[in-house]
This record gives C-alpha cells, sequence and structure tokens, in this order.
C-alpha cells in the first residue's frame, strides 16, 4: 500500500516535470525554425537577431537538461520502489 503511494506521487512528479519541459521543447524547436529560416523578424523584433535566438535556445537546453536530470532520478527511483515491492510480494508468498 504505502509503495502505491510512493509510486503515485512520483508520477506526479513525473507529469510535473514533463509539463515543464514542453515550453522549453517548443521554443528550442521554434529556434532551429527561426534560425534555418532567417524570418523572426516577422514574429518579433528581437527574434530578428540571430545572437538572441541562439541564446534564448540555451537557456531552454538548460532547461531541458535540468528536467531530465531529475527525471532520470525519478524513474530509477520509481523502478528501484517496484522491484522492492514485487520481491517483497515474492517473498510473503514463499514464506
Amino acid at each position: 500500500m504505502k509503495s502505491r503511494i510512493q509510486v503515485k506521487d512520483i508520477n506526479r512528479h513525473i507529469r510535473k516535470y514533463n509539463l515543464i519541459t514542453l515550453p522549453a521543447t517548443l521554443v528550442i524547436g521554434f529556434g532551429i525554425y527561426l534560425l534555418f529560416t532567417g524570418n523572426g523578424g516577422q514574429f518579433h523584433p528581437l527574434l530578428a537577431e540571430q545572437s538572441f535566438v541562439i541564446k534564448m535556445m540555451l537557456a531552454a537546453g538548460v532547461i531541458e537538461l535540468l528536467a531530465m536530470n531529475r527525471l532520470a532520478k525519478l524513474n530509477k527511483l520509481k523502478h528501484v520502489i517496484l522491484s522492492n515491492h514485487k520481491l517483497d510480494r515474492r517473498h510473503k508468498a514463499f514464506h
């Protein structure tokens, strides 16, 4: 029972980090589009400057990396909890 609550809590945190990475991913994709097409001035005057677009993508990339690092730790913790839960069930079945 306790492991179910822990897994639900971990899943909630995973969803939160996925929501955090969504805008960062969109910024990176939009930045790539702007760099290849050079049409940033149509959207906003700042986006016409290539250096600004690169800085924007760099900031989004840092956010992505930090979130991915945390997501990897959460997934590892979830795996450990689930594997311990399976071992406990097997142990109880034989004793």
